[in-house]
């Protein structure tokens, strides 16, 4: 678990308004509270936030890295900045920052990407964990812009598993349910993605995702974050049981768009 050491400020963007700090591994991270006043909703959010890295992380997705980051009472106490966020000490949820960071709403930003075909496993992971917010929000993908080559990365997964409204009742009524999400992000994206293979890839990693795996992955989440085990439960059941029905979802999509 990294540790937070030096309050950088805050960030542009975001409902729970991050933070920005640099931890002591010398990197700057986009901070998340796991109790926020300003968003009630917080805690669920970052369950969600690392849920999805890691599991995107498992299967090669393009995303910013997550950690778990540790906020001592000394830290606290000395940066007053973030007193109305009535931070306690404890873990709390971090994104790598990318200081040369753009939103991919410019075509030549887009197709100067180096992993621009990866896009197809962001549409299918999308699916898979319920995040309807990314297809129609360009908030939720960055394009890291270099001198010769830029990166395509996802960020803000709290939108998965319905969000705010994620409950163990909805999680098992709804784990087969059929959805198809599409919006202006992935409309940018559908010129430059011609090969329905590569959607392909990503769909048969998902079906081969060891249960086993995914369950290690969802019960890592730090207990003051979720401490209910029966919701956890119910994440790793919703996963395990759309892995069969990814396939399908994303042939109607790609029949539908493409």
């Amino acid at each position: 678990m990294l540790k937070a050491v030096n309050y950088i400020g805050p960030m542009s963007k975001g409902k729970s308004r991050p933070q920005l700090f640099e931890c002591d591994d010398g990197k700057q991270y986009v901070v998340k509270f796991m109790s926020n006043p300003i968003s009630p909703n917080s805690n669920k959010h970052i369950v969600h936030e690392i849920i999805a890295n890691r599991l995107a992380q498992h299967l090669s997705l393009p995303i910013a890295k997550a950690e778990v980051i540790y906020f001592s009472q000394e830290i606290i106490e000395n940066t007053p900045q973030i007193s109305e966020f009535e931070v306690k000490p404890g873990p709390h949820f971090g994104t790598v920052y990318y200081k040369n960071k753009a939103r991919p709403t410019n075509k030549e930003r887009i197709k100067k990407c180096s992993n621009l075909q990866e896009m197809a496993g962001v549409m299918v992971f999308d699916h898979w964990v319920h995040n309807r917010d990314r297809a129609n929000n360009l908030w939720n993908l960055i394009i890291d812009e270099g001198e010769y080559e830029n990166k395509l990365y996802m960020i803000d997964q709290a939108g998965c598993f319905y969000s705010s409204r994620r409950n163990k009742e909805k999680l098992r009524d709804r784990a087969h349910s059929i959805n198809m999400h599409w919006g202006k992000t992935y409309k940018n994206f559908r010129p430059f993605l011609t090969h329905k293979n590569s959607f392909k890839h990503y769909v048969e990693k998902i079906e081969l995702f060891p249960d086993s795996d995914i369950r290690d992955i969802v019960f890592s989440t730090p207990g003051e974050w979720e401490p209910d085990h029966d919701e956890l439960e119910a994440i790793y059941k919703y996963l395990t049981s759309r892995k069969s029905l990814v396939n399908e979802i994303i042939d109607n999509l790609l029949n539908e768009e493409f």
